[in-house]
C-alpha cells in the first residue's frame, strides 16, 4: 500500500516522504489579508471620508493628510500582519480627524440606522481583525488517532459553558452600542448637552463616545476576559503562552504602548474640549 501523504510509515524511507505545501496557508494567509482590507475601508468609508466630505471638513492639505492617514495604519497593520495596529493604531487614527473637526461626528449626519449599519460594520472588522489576527494554520498532522471521547456526547457541563461563551460575546456587541445610542440619540442625553454646552454639543459628543468606548475597553479587559480566565488553565500549551504573553508584558511590551495610545487620545479630546470652551 503506498504511503499516505506527509505521513511517515514503517515501509517508507525518509526521501519518500512529501513535504507539507505552504501554498495553502498561503491561500488562507492571503483571504485574511483581503478582509481586513474590505472591512478596514468601509469603516474608514462610513466613518471618516463620507461625513468629512458631507460637512465640509476637507478644506486644505492638513485636513486631507488627516483623513487618509488611516489608511497608511491600516495598510501597515495588513502588512505587518500586526494585531497592535489593526486593532489599536487604525482605530485611534480614525479618531484624529474627528478630533480636529468634531462636526464629523455629528448627530444629525447619523440616523438610527446609518448608526446601526456604521456600527456593525466597526464590530465586524474588530472580530475578524482579532480572529485573523490570533488564528495560526497548524502544521500537517504525521498522524492521526481518533479520540474515544470524540465519538460520546458532550457532557452538560460543556453545553453550559457554550451557552456563557455565547451570552458573553452578545453582551460584548450589545454594551457599547448602546451606550453609544445612548450618548448620541438619547433626547435626554442631547438636551441636557445642549442646555449646559450650547453650541458645543458636537465636541462632547465626541467626547463622551471615546468615555464610553476607553469605558468598555477596561470592562472588557477585567470582566469579561476575566470571567473567561479560570477556563483557559486546562491547556497547557495555552497557559505557557499566557505566561510568555505576561513576561512580555512585564518588560512593557505592547500593553504600554496601548495604554499610551489611549491615554493620548483621550488628552488630544480634553484638550479640545478645552480649547473649545476658550
Amino acid at each position: 500500500m503506498a504511503p499516505v501523504p506527509g505521513e511517515v510509515t514503517a515501509h517508507a524511507p525518509a526521501s519518500e516522504v512529501v513535504p507539507d505545501r505552504p501554498g495553502g496557508a498561503r491561500r488562507w494567509q492571503t483571504f485574511a489579508d483581503a478582509v481586513a482590507l474590505t472591512l478596514g475601508l468601509n469603516v474608514w468609508l462610513s466613518l471618516v471620508l463620507v461625513p468629512a466630505l458631507h460637512v465640509g471638513a476637507v478644506r486644505g492639505a492638513a485636513q486631507v493628510i488627516l483623513v487618509v492617514a488611516p489608511l497608511a495604519a491600516l495598510v501597515v497593520g495588513i502588512w505587518r500582519r500586526s494585531e497592535l495596529v489593526l486593532l489599536g493604531a487604525f482605530p485611534s487614527a480614525l479618531l484624529v480627524p474627528i478630533s480636529v473637526a468634531p462636526e464629523i461626528a455629528s448627530a444629525h449626519l447619523y440616523g438610527p440606522v446609518r448608526f446601526g449599519l456604521v456600527g456593525a460594520g466597526v464590530v465586524a472588522y474588530l472580530l475578524s481583525g482579532s480572529f485573523f489576527a490570533a488564528f495560526h494554520e497548524p502544521a500537517e498532522p504525521v498522524s492521526t488517532r481518533p479520540l474515544a471521547s470524540a465519538a460520546a456526547a458532550r457532557p452538560p457541563r460543556w453545553r453550559r459553558r457554550e451557552r456563557v461563551y455565547w451570552l458573553l460575546t452578545v453582551l460584548a456587541v450589545v454594551c457599547p452600542v448602546l451606550g453609544l445610542y445612548w450618548v448620541n440619540f438619547d433626547p435626554a442625553i442631547t438636551s441636557f448637552l445642549a442646555q449646559m454646552y450650547p453650541g458645543r454639543v458636537a465636541p462632547m459628543q465626541t467626547l463622551l463616545n471615546v468615555a464610553v468606548l476607553a469605558l468598555w475597553l477596561v470592562l472588557y479587559l477585567h470582566v469579561f476576559l476575566g470571567a473567561l480566565r479560570p477556563h483557559r488553565t486546562g491547556d497547557r500549551d495555552l497557559v505557557t503562552h499566557l505566561a510568555m504573553t505576561r513576561a512580555d508584558t512585564a518588560r512593557g511590551r505592547p500593553r504600554l504602548r496601548f495604554h499610551l495610545a489611549v491615554a493620548a487620545a483621550l488628552g488630544f479630546m480634553a484638550l479640545l474640549v478645552y480649547l473649545r470652551h476658550l
